[in-house]
């Protein structure tokens, strides 16, 4: 079929992947290597999954994609700040999604559990139901492999429409209206060769240049300053954006400043103006006004000068995280700046309207990036206009659909009273709740479920029947949700739904099923899980290892740890080698060892979770220490296994139920502050409700707390102390962590909290600490906050000899008689 009817027929709606597919019908096979290392279709299929499988035909625009956003949505350092490693929220879902066609195009995608690092992959885009990757060799096999949407505005908002920015589209005079699409700026054409050997022609770019990209930005927006009469008048103009300026994060922000000067430049004005979207909403029944510049649109900026002669510094900054400094090198940018002399004006008499410059105070003064640039907004706290938001008080069918559609608003206060008007409204709400299982956004669907857990049995039936539901969204949290209920009341009803699940095409279907019925502890399904080892999705395989693990098959043993020897993807054999450790068998655990020198920090902190979940053994590792450090902790842990590794080295596993999984993990976020996600808590209520938990709050508050950035310090002390309170040695890996703080006061709890704990193997962890107070006070960079510096070191001193290091006692001692501690 020629390329060229095809190419005309879809250019308007996904120009970039045809583009592609018609280069790559007529290419060169290729991955021929690839193929011969992977003869099997089941291995091969997986390996044509990965972006660098692409990058044999197409190393230009590979190299596009490592460095773009997509790219980097997994390993960028500030979003992985900003959401404590992707132990927060849903972030994840959109950092490693699955293909947006298996999920369904404009829906939030569901999360990867599998080659996290390549972050959004090729196939995130570009994968086409129905196809059999398991043969596919490149070349003319391009031409029916991929699906054609990928270029449709749907496609981007899959994951885009969070924020709101496709919806700003739909209504952008130079967007929707203007008959433009989000590649036409953000994947622009150029001529090249699109693949290997090919001739230059009209192709896509792959950079997608956004907000970091300064010739992107620059085309945005038009700027006018002048004085006219006796007043400035600045004029920002949308021009150039299909989409608000600024759009996407909550963190953005333009602001416009206007200072005025008397004729000996001594400042006697200051204005500034600010343009954007709170999103992140403090505690109250009002929504937040956004205040970026729609497109095609203009906002104006006038200020009075109260002085007849003088000048005008106007100046326009683009801030990557709001309310960061004006002038800050890396996270703030000066688009334009005009100075602008008058002379013989007539005064105004007008006052100076400013919006407030918003400083921010970072704890112990610590540098913006180190307290997570992502959160600065959280920190200050800024005052933002706001109206009004109802909540339907009745319990009509209107009423309920109303309170439904409030779960996408981002006002918390609105979201919560949504679920409490809902879950008095029982079993009448249900089926709207159900339909919103199925929302392709992933606020709505978790509320809903979250509210039909707490309508509990009258919801049951329905649930249970929404697993043989049409759409795959209402399954999948069907099959999620009915797992956290427990409930299986009608239990042949269950069993027939969760078993057609497990056979169902989709492989979403087949992996999240198999969590459910671990959940549900249906025995009757076990030989449908082992044979889901054998599954070409890799994910599929970890829910059903997962499962057998939860429900104590031993039996399943050995399917298990076939499937580890076949699986290719690090993420896969961890919790495959996890899964077997939970069944008895220690063969996987030298995986988990391995898995801790992994060259990704999330990902070598995640094989060490696992393997401290089964052997209850750490030795001072810390997963994001310096690696010459990780290194000395590796050899022991390896020395301690070959010398009394085996089955009797395993540990029970840690299972918490999931409802005390949930609730400490609510009570941690909203301890000490949050990032406006949490409703507010008594703090010591919190605590005291934690330290009731025990050892089943220690997950909530060693996985997520003390993985919160560090500008959250009260919140990381608080939990350090409860922690102590709890002195359950399962804490020692994070407080070990925990001791290289930035905040130095809040490493002193953490250090307060190892001494009340008492494990050995955290010593060399406290001796690096107590040189890091030392070198601070002979630098005299103590900081106040911390409190006594002696004071510190003592303490320091006194953990190490309670967990017998006794070389701690001449020093102790040393210190209390020294008049200069820093000379101990």
């Amino acid at each position: 079929m020629s390329s060229k009817p095809l190419l005309a027929a879809l250019a308007a709606t996904a120009l970039s992947a045809l583009i592609f597919v018609e280069a790559c019908a007529s290419g060169p096979a290729v991955h021929h290597a690839v193929a011969d290392a992977a003869p099997d279709r089941v291995a091969h299929a997986q390996a044509v999954m990965k972006s660098s499988y692409c990058a044999a035909c197409h190393p230009d625009l590979y190299a596009e994609h490592e460095q773009n956003t997509h790219g980097r949505a997994f390993t960028d350092e500030e979003v992985r700040l900003g959401t404590g490693r992707f132990s927060q929220g849903d972030c994840i879902v959109c950092h490693t999604p699955r293909p947006i066609f298996e999920s369904g195009i404009g829906m939030n995608p569901i999360r990867r559990h599998h080659d996290l690092e390549a972050g959004i992959t090729c196939m995130t885009c570009h994968w086409k139901s129905g196809v059999d990757y398991g043969g596919f060799q490149g070349g003319a096999d391009c031409k029916a492999a991929f699906d054609p949407r990928v270029g449709q505005v749907e496609a981007c908002a899959s994951c885009h429409r969070n924020h709101g920015t496709p919806y700003q589209w739909e209504l952008a005079k130079n967007g929707k209206q203007a008959g433009h699409e989000c590649v036409d700026c953000h994947m622009p054409i150029v001529e090249r060769p699109v693949a290997v050997g090919e001739k230059p022609r009209a192709v896509r770019s792959h950079v997608f240049p956004g907000a970091r990209s300064v010739t992107q930005v620059a085309r945005a927006y038009r700027y006018e300053a002048k004085v006219e009469e006796n007043e400035v008048v600045v004029s920002i103009t949308n021009a150039g954006a299909g989409h608000n300026f600024p759009t996407e994060l909550k963190q953005r922000s333009l602001e416009s400043v206007v200072v005025v000067r008397d004729g000996e430049g001594k400042e006697v004005a200051r204005s500034r103006m600010v343009f954007r979207d709170p999103y992140k909403r403090p505690y109250g029944l009002t929504l937040q006004v956004n205040t970026q510049i729609p497109s095609g649109e203009t906002r104006t900026h006038r200020v009075p000068i109260a002085v007849a002669d003088g000048s005008v510094t106007c100046e326009l900054h683009y801030k990557y995280y709001f309310p960061i400094e004006d002038y800050h090198p890396e996270l703030a940018r000066l688009l334009e700046m005009r100075e602008l002399p008058f002379h013989g004006l007539v005064p105004s008499t007008q006052p100076v309207e400013s919006a407030p410059e918003v400083r921010i105070v970072t704890p112990d003064g610590i540098a913006p990036e180190t307290a997570g640039v992502a959160n600065l907004v959280d920190y200050a706290r800024p005052k933002i206009s706001k109206v009004e938001v109802d909540v339907p008080q009745g319990d009509s069918q209107a009423d309920i659909d109303a309170l439904v559609q409030l779960f996408q608003f981002p006002v918390l206060q609105a979201n919560l009273e949504a679920r409490k008007r809902l879950s008095q409204i029982g079993a009448k709400a249900v089926p709207a709740l159900v339909v919103a299982l199925g929302s392709w956004d992933n606020k709505t669907w978790n509320q809903s479920m979250a509210v039909l857990e707490n309508i509990g049995e009258p919801a049951g039936p329905a649930v249970a029947d929404a697993m043989a539901h049409p759409e795959l969204y209402v399954r999948l949290h069907a099959y999620e949700l009915l797992g956290r209920m427990g409930w299986k009341a009608d239990r042949t009803k269950v069993l027939a739904h969760l078993k057609a699940a497990l056979a169902r095409p989709n492989a979403l279907d087949r992996s999240v099923a198999a969590l459910a019925v671990g959940a549900l502890h249906l025995e009757e399904l076990e030989h449908d899980l082992e044979h889901l080892l054998g599954d070409a999705d890799p994910d599929v395989t970890r829910g059903a290892a997962r499962a057998l693990a939860h429900l104590g098959v031993k039996s399943a043993a050995p399917a298990v740890a076939a499937a580890l020897k076949r699986a290719m993807w690090d993420e896969t054999r961890r919790d495959l080698a996890e899964a077997l450790a939970r069944l008895g068998d220690p063969s996987g655990v030298s995986v988990l060892l391995a898995g801790l020198d992994h060259r990704d920090d999330l990902v070598r902190e995640s094989f060490f979770e696992a393997l401290f979940n089964v052997t209850g053994r750490h030795f001072g590792y810390e997963p994001l220490a310096p690696r010459e450090e990780r290194q000395v902790a590796i050899a022991r842990l390896q020395g301690w296994w070959a010398k009394e590794g085996g089955v009797s080295a395993l540990r029970p596993a840690a299972s918490v139920p999931w409802k005390v999984n949930s609730e400490a993990r609510k009570l941690v976020d909203a301890i000490g502050g949050s990032d406006g996600s949490a409703a507010p808590v008594d703090d010591d209520v919190a605590r005291a409700r934690l330290i009731e938990l025990g050892e089943k709050a220690v997950p909530a508050l060693t996985l997520l707390g003390l993985k919160y950035p560090a500008g959250f310090d009260v919140k990381r002390a608080k939990l350090c102390g409860i922690l102590a309170e709890i002195h359950h040695p399962d804490a020692v890996p994070a407080l070990i962590a925990t001791l290289r703080d930035p905040v130095v006061y809040v490493s002193a709890w953490a250090c307060a909290a190892l001494e009340r704990i008492g494990d050995r193997e955290a010593v060399p962890a406290l001796r690096r600490y107590q040189n890091r107070l030392m070198s601070l006070m002979a630098h005299g960079r103590f900081p106040a906050s911390a409190g006594t510096p002696d004071d510190l070191v003592a303490q320091a001193l006194k953990a190490r000899l309670k967990l017998g290091d006794e070389t701690a006692q001449p020093e102790l001692v040393s210190l209390l008689l020294s008049p200069d501690p820093a000379a101990v």
